[in-house]
């Protein structure tokens, strides 16, 4: 899939890419805050900062689209999709599908900042440091998503497990107490 949409914006205008970016850190910043719902407190924060730079990325894209483009009604081109993944139960199989999701977002918004880059070499600063938080953004993911199925591995009851309940036992008796 991360092949067919970068081939699909390789064809589109400057415009019509950083409408699609735009877009995209929207739909990655509303899929973070949904995987922090019900979570632990460790990782709601995680999903929380992911979301928050996500935010950061929309609104600095929005105001290189107003620079460029003398506006900021940027349109997001229908026929190209965003990776979706549905989280209704936040348990440990389906976070790392979730987070199997994200990593290919995280890797489709890098290759897209890459391509803006070279379309528009008078931003490529800007282009070059969203690609290298997308990529740290990837490393971040990666890692969490190898430990939970770490977790999985040779546990297969706990697939079904909430998150919430492995890393809540986890924060019992790792987090600092309070006085």
């Amino acid at each position: 899939m991360e092949e067919e949409i970068v081939k699909k914006l390789e064809s589109l205008s400057e415009r019509e890419i950083l409408g699609y970016a735009i877009g995209s850190e929207e739909d990655a910043k509303e899929f973070y805050l949904k995987l922090a719902q019900g979570n632990s407190e460790l990782m709601k924060k995680f999903f929380e900062d992911l979301a928050k730079a996500e935010e950061a990325h929309k609104a600095l894209l929005l105001n290189l689209h107003k620079k460029v483009f003398g506006d900021v009604n940027y349109v997001v081109p229908k026929d190209i999709p965003f990776a979706e993944s549905t989280v209704n139960e936040v348990t440990l199989g389906a976070m790392v599908e979730a987070m199997r999701t994200a990593l290919m977002n995280e890797k489709v918004a890098e290759r897209v900042y890459r391509l803006l880059a070279k379309r528009l070499p008078e931003h490529e600063a800007l282009f070059e440091f969203l690609a290298a938080q997308e990529r740290a953004h990837y490393k971040a993911i990666e890692a969490h998503k190898e430990y939970l199925e770490g977790l999985v591995e040779g546990n297969p009851e706990y697939v079904k497990s909430p998150v919430h309940v492995i890393f809540n036992q986890i924060e019992i008796y790792y987090k600092p107490r309070t006085l």
